[in-house]
């Protein structure tokens, strides 16, 4: 198995939930872990990024460049990782921004991104000695581990209240800074909306640690990666009537398309391996309460 030490952590996550929950009479029931199937890239409606790329994407010719990632493995690894974090960290505050764990969930996503560097590392050795089997599982657990770090960047603009900060003071969606949890800078803003006592995230009774405020929405409440959900389907009449759904997606597609750049960037061996081109989902979220 190429991931042990994921599968490890997801265990070590639910034995500690189920402890919580023991101590405490009546105890919630445990949700069902949602399914680990990962559906085909055909038959979904991914974004396509062109990654750290000198011109625009054109959409024009989408639907042919997605045809041609349906069979690219590393992509394939990337998308399975945007899923397993429902599944495997389940119940981990941090996975998903869930919680009010802030601090944890932005160290978390540089661990993640520290993992890309060192599986890219051993592929690039890999390749310098001339071994292609090597080399081809250190890429596919880099994308994986970015996969990862991209679905907790996207889980910040669905399961927090920015959305909901920001689009009263605006006069179009494109004027709320898009906030990069890996850089200094987005670190910094996160910590400072916290720190003010306006930024939160979902209140999930299944995940640990809960560091929200008393009063604190659930996450049922704020989650906005549904277009049906309770906040989700809020409209914005002064944006276009636009959904609180959508200016999240917007958002979180935004982030994504800069991370993959810096990934890209950083890692060229990644862009190299994997083509300019990746598909991805924006918003994934199968946990239910």
């Amino acid at each position: 198995m190429l991931f042990p030490n994921m599968f490890v952590s997801g265990l070590i996550s639910w034995l500690a939930v189920a402890s919580a929950w023991a101590a405490d009479s009546p105890s919630p029931p445990r949700p069902a872990p949602p399914p680990a199937t990962v559906p085909d890239l055909a038959t979904v409606r991914p974004v396509v990024i062109c990654g750290d790329c000198d011109q625009p994407f054109s959409g024009t010719i989408h639907k042919l460049m997605l045809d041609k990632l349906v069979a690219n493995e590393y992509i394939g690894e990337l998308r399975k990782a945007l899923y397993l974090q429902d599944t495997v960290h389940q119940f981990e505050s941090k996975a998903h921004f869930d919680n009010c764990d802030f601090d944890n969930a932005i160290n978390y996503i540089d661990e993640l991104l520290k993992e890309v560097g060192t599986h890219v590392q051993a592929a690039q050795s890999a390749r310098d000695s001339g071994d292609k089997v090597a080399q081809k599982a250190g890429a596919s657990r880099a994308f994986f581990a970015l996969g990862q770090a991209l679905h907790g960047v996207q889980d910040f603009y669905a399961h927090t209240n920015y959305v909901e900060m920001m689009v009263g003071g605006v006069k179009r969606t494109t004027d709320i800074p898009v906030i990069l949890p890996w850089t200094s800078a987005g670190k910094e803003a996160i910590r400072q909306q916290q720190a003010s006592g306006k930024l939160v995230s979902g209140y999930v009774f299944w995940g640990i640690p809960q560091n929200c405020p008393r009063g604190t929405p659930s996450h049922a409440d704020l989650a906005k990666d549904d277009a049906e959900s309770k906040s989700g389907m809020i409209r914005i009449a002064h944006l276009q009537n636009r959904s609180q759904h959508q200016v999240a997606v917007q958002l979180a597609r935004e982030a994504s398309q800069e991370l993959v750049d810096h990934a890209f960037a950083k890692w060229p061996l990644l862009k190299e391996l994997n083509g300019k081109l990746v598909a991805v989902e924006v918003l994934v979220d199968r946990r239910k309460p």
